[in-house]
């Protein structure tokens, strides 16, 4: 359901203070070296509303749900090709209640997913459901791997800002035309210190692409474009190795035009809201 989300668990980070600066301040090289053997637990928040703003169903009631999820990260350590990470989902609630049956099979779910030292995906799979795969397992590996921060190529102060692209996976289940992919630019509001641990702030802005593109359904072709920006800000831990709170909001909107019916078309707006709060170590 969440187009502006995507999977991922936790990142790290390694200080360096830089000795030629072109700017004031100390300069950060950020890599993925998290401890090996920690496990680190998060509870996660999403809250959708989705609206149909024009279109012959514009006068339909919106519908809101609210998502909660609750997991663990375990880093199982360095394996082929990066640094492993064991994602279990402990339990899920939503509301409306309408899906418990799915959100049942969520429980005990693990995503296993291998990363580089900036924080590339480089391999990612899921395990432990029996029969028939949930319909919410995408939304919430979504939602989760909406927290990863992909990491610079070099160091970095404060005022600087880095960019990513991330392919949307609804393209895929829309049958879409070309790839879609949502930009996400990160920029680093302050080096804060605490004790013997030092974090990050981060602001990020994601959008999405803007351009028409074409998708094709039970033989009808419509066009589609989606546009919009979520923005909001991350805490990221450099002693802990691991995001430690999350928040970002904004609106999407998607217009749909039918030509093959002849309809002035649809536009669907998806307001989201999205927490994450680091719970507990061990």
């Amino acid at each position: 359901m969440s187009a502006a989300c995507r999977l991922a668990v936790a990142a790290t980070a390694v200080v360096v203070v830089g000795g030629c600066r072109s700017k004031p301040g100390p300069r950060v090289s950020l890599r993925y070296h998290p401890p090996t053997g920690a496990t680190f637990h998060y509870t996660l928040e999403q809250q959708n509303s989705v609206k149909m703003e024009g279109g012959p169903m514009a006068q339909l009631p919106g519908q809101e749900i609210t998502l909660h999820i609750y997991y663990s990260q375990a880093v199982t350590g360095p394996t082929t090709g990066g640094i492993g990470v064991t994602v279990t989902y402990d339990s899920t609630t939503m509301v409306p209640a309408g899906m418990a049956p799915a959100l049942d099979r969520m429980r005990g779910l693990t995503s296993k997913v291998v990363y580089d030292d900036r924080m590339h995906v480089v391999s990612a799979s899921f395990s432990g459901i029996e029969g028939q795969q949930s319909p919410v397992v995408e939304q919430m590996g979504n939602s989760v791997r909406g927290m990863t921060v992909p990491l610079p190529e070099g160091p970095v102060g404060v005022g600087d800002s880095w960019s990513s692209e991330t392919e949307l996976p609804i393209a895929a289940r829309l049958g879409a035309s070309a790839p879609l992919k949502a930009r996400t630019k990160h920029t680093l509001k302050a080096i804060q210190v605490a004790g013997a641990d030092t974090s990050i702030l981060l602001t990020v802005e994601t959008s999405f692409p803007g351009e028409p593109f074409t998708i094709t359904q039970l033989g009808r072709t419509a066009t589609v474009k989606l546009t919009g920006v979520i923005t909001g800000e991350q805490v990221f831990s450099l002693a802990k190795s691991v995001p430690v709170r999350y928040s970002m909001g904004g609106t999407m909107r998607i217009a749909v035009h039918d030509p093959q019916s002849g309809a002035a078309g649809m536009t669907i707006a998806m307001e989201q809201q999205t927490s994450l709060q680091l719970t507990g170590t061990n």
